[in-house]
């Protein structure tokens, strides 16, 4: 009787971890990186439309395992939402839609031609954008209202918030122009409240975070990829305002003379991007060479956090690069590029394990 009740659960829906759908995202972000390399290496195209297929794949499979958790296990949701780590990763549902729309935008076209790509990335996005803001409002009210989060507990997940936020008028100013004329202004000014949110929750999130790590002293082995989320928000930052604006200045909305700044700006927020990934480094480096650490740094979920955030830090290194015709920054893109294909391949490797064994299905271990 000992031995059965210590055995392990037997898989089921209602242990599917939300985290699942920043697999979404990361695959997603190598799809288009893979894109807009192949323009100077064409051989990566044909790579970039095989990650894009399969990007679509996995957003329909944890899709419909989600539904079936939230139709048969309402209940498990309720609790993910009360959870303080698993409430912060609800929003990469809709994040991973417009992470799907991005790649349906840039990739989209070489597989079902521009009609069709253009509206598969509108649908995802007109469903995704509004699902970000009821979901990270639900989010917060719920954090603030039934949880209490010591400062030490706080980890890189935080920065998922500003990370959706800076999504929408990335994808959204992308497409503006593709939108009905009547559309446009209306949908460019629904992408600057988001950018507005975004930058503000990224500037709160990461001086929260550096008063943590400062005070606390390392974030513990499991939560260590949540330390690179914070390359996201400095991706996003170089890049969503660019889109944003260059969206309305395809649309009529604004002077083309407002983009002039956006490179200069960029170089100064990639500095910090630069500085990040190199302490994440060292951090994770510092984690992998000694032995204890290293034996409790489990595969989870959350490794998928390494990967879309360097995926958003190397794009807009290589538009920085591009917009400079700077050779200093194009190798640093390369050199990225090579940085995220690498994780990317051992975390797929990992999450292949996970779900053909059935372990993505079961409680995490304690």
């Amino acid at each position: 009787m000992e031995s059965a009740s210590l055995a392990q659960p037997r898989p089921s829906v209602q242990f599917f971890n939300p985290a699942w759908f920043t697999s979404v995202m990361g695959t997603g972000v190598v799809a288009v990186a893979l894109w807009q390399f192949g323009q100077q290496l064409g051989w990566l195209k044909p790579l970039g439309l095989l990650v894009y297929v399969l990007t679509l794949l996995m957003l329909v499979g944890l899709l419909a395992v989600w539904l079936v958790k939230a139709v048969r296990f309402p209940q498990a949701v309720a609790r993910d939402l009360h959870h303080p780590l698993l409430s912060q990763m609800l929003p990469t549902l809709p994040i991973a839609l417009l992470v799907a729309a991005f790649a349906s935008w840039q990739v989209g076209p070489a597989l079902w031609g521009e009609t069709t790509a253009t509206a598969l990335a509108q649908g995802l996005y007109l469903v995704g954008a509004p699902l970000i803001f009821v979901l990270g409002i639900l989010v917060a009210f719920v954090v603030f209202n039934r949880l209490e989060l010591p400062l030490e507990q706080a980890s890189g997940a935080w920065f998922i918030p500003p990370v959706s936020a800076l999504l929408v008028p990335l994808v959204g100013g992308l497409l503006l122009p593709s939108f009905p004329a009547a559309w446009q202004k209306e949908v460019w000014l629904w992408n600057g409240l988001f950018l507005g949110v975004g930058l503000l929750l990224f500037v709160f999130v990461l001086t929260t975070l550096l008063q943590r790590l400062y005070g606390y002293g390392r974030l513990t082995p499991h939560l260590l990829p949540s330390l690179w989320i914070g390359l996201a928000p400095v991706g996003l930052a170089i890049l969503a305002p660019w889109r944003w604006l260059e969206g309305g200045a395809a649309a009529g909305l604004i002077s083309e003379s407002w983009l002039t700044a956006l490179p200069v700006l960029g170089v100064t927020l990639w500095g910090l991007g630069g500085w990040w990934f190199v302490l994440s480094l060292l951090v994770l480096l510092d984690t992998l060479l000694v032995k204890e650490r290293r034996a409790a740094f489990h595969f989870a979920p959350g490794w998928w956090g390494f990967i879309f955030p360097l995926g958003a830090f190397t794009l807009a290194t290589l538009a920085l690069g591009r917009a400079w015709e700077s050779a200093m920054l194009a190798l640093f893109a390369w050199i990225l590029l090579l940085a995220l294909l690498g994780f990317w391949l051992v975390v797929a490797l990992h999450s292949t394990r996970a779900w053909a064994g059935l372990s993505a299905l079961q409680p995490p271990s304690r």
